[in-house]
């Protein structure tokens, strides 16, 4: 058992001479940075595990007796001890940069060098009786009493540190999103402002659904009713390929002339079924919410026309059958969530025909 430790301790200590030679040096730039990083996160492991394996059998053969006479005690300290230094040896082994604690920046970038050697020592005396015997104990226990005082103290200040800096994250992740809103707010009123409303509508026409941030849609809805023709442009637009846009407006918004919209909606319908079409054509990889809020859009929109004379259930039954289109081999289908929920408007609105 003790040829066992003894060995654990001596890999263990050769991956700390190799941990200790890269001790403090700068991280080369390009594939020998992350050859250094992989040197040291290997050279670390193998101190790591050879400690706890040492200090297992430190531990079988009722080396830490010495700690405390209650075992639960003396558990939770050898436990807390060994995680402790564990800790403080990996961060000071992997940098003391801008990215590290505060305490591993403090204690030096050669932190892992001066660090580990008394754990060796008195690991070493304790997995051999005979050295123990012979030495006094003030030559291997304070210096592990020491370390570990060390390790712990600073394993304290690092999780004061995280707790300290979370509300300081949280403040900036938050002024930065905030940030980062009202550019982009800026950004789209701009595009609003620069927009040409006799020519141009249908690239605006996005930022009046209800998704977006009042401002900018009341700014668009402006625009837009600028132009005195503007029903007469969304109509237009649902025979062409602006359909979609079409009607995520109108799911969202009212229209003055209700009357005007009751038969281009289904010509709208119908050129949603050709997109869809051509969507299930040209898709290599689906997911399951494709075409999900087109479908809603447009079911959103002729709820609207209810009770005006109009049957879009037709219409409605071709952007199903579109979904139905053959795939070839390459492409990679999914659960479409649009098509249960077109099925049962079908099914609702083709009985009561």
């Amino acid at each position: 058992m003790s040829l066992f430790g003894n060995l654990a301790l001596l890999i263990s200590f050769l991956c700390y001479l190799s941990l200790a030679s890269m001790a403090g040096k700068p991280i080369p730039g390009g594939d020998y940075g992350v050859g250094h990083a992989f040197a040291l996160m290997f050279s670390y492991a193998g101190v790591a595990i050879g400690l706890c394996i040492a200090g297992a059998m430190v531990f079988w053969k009722g080396g830490f007796d010495w700690i405390a006479e209650k075992n639960t005690v003396r558990s939770i300290l050898v436990i807390t001890g060994i995680l402790s230094i564990l800790i403080l040896s990996f961060f000071g082994a992997m940098g003391n940069g801008g990215g590290a604690p505060w305490v591993v920046r403090m204690l030096g970038k050669h932190t892992v060098v001066w660090l580990l050697p008394p754990v060796f020592w008195t690991t070493l005396v304790l997995l051999n009786p005979s050295l123990r015997t012979s030495l006094s104990s003030t030559l291997w226990q304070w210096p592990i009493k020491a370390v570990v005082l060390l390790s712990v103290l600073s394993c304290l200040a690092m999780i004061g540190e995280w707790f300290v800096n979370i509300p300081i994250q949280v403040a900036q992740q938050s002024k930065a999103r905030i940030e980062a809103d009202n550019k982009q707010k800026q950004q789209f009123l701009s595009e609003i402002a620069q927009n040409n409303a006799q020519t141009s509508l249908i690239t605006i026409l996005v930022f009046t659904t209800k998704y977006h941030d009042p401002d900018v849609r009341n700014a668009a809805l402006a625009k837009i009713k600028s132009n005195p023709q503007w029903q007469e442009y969304l109509v237009e637009r649902l025979a062409t390929p602006w359909a979609p846009q079409v009607f995520s407006f109108m799911a969202d918004n009212e229209v003055d002339n209700k009357n005007l919209f009751v038969k281009p909606l289904e010509i709208g319908i119908l050129e949603m079924a050709k997109d869809f079409e051509d969507g299930m054509r040209r898709t290599h990889t689906f997911y399951d919410g494709q075409f999900y809020s087109e479908t809603e859009d447009v079911l959103e929109t002729i709820a609207k026309f209810e009770g005006m004379g109009a049957d879009y259930a037709p219409a409605v039954r071709k952007m199903r059958a579109a979904l139905d289109t053959p795939l070839d081999s390459y492409q990679v289908k999914a659960n479409l969530r649009c098509i249960p929920v077109l099925d049962q408007w079908l099914k609702k609105h083709e009985k009561t025909r």
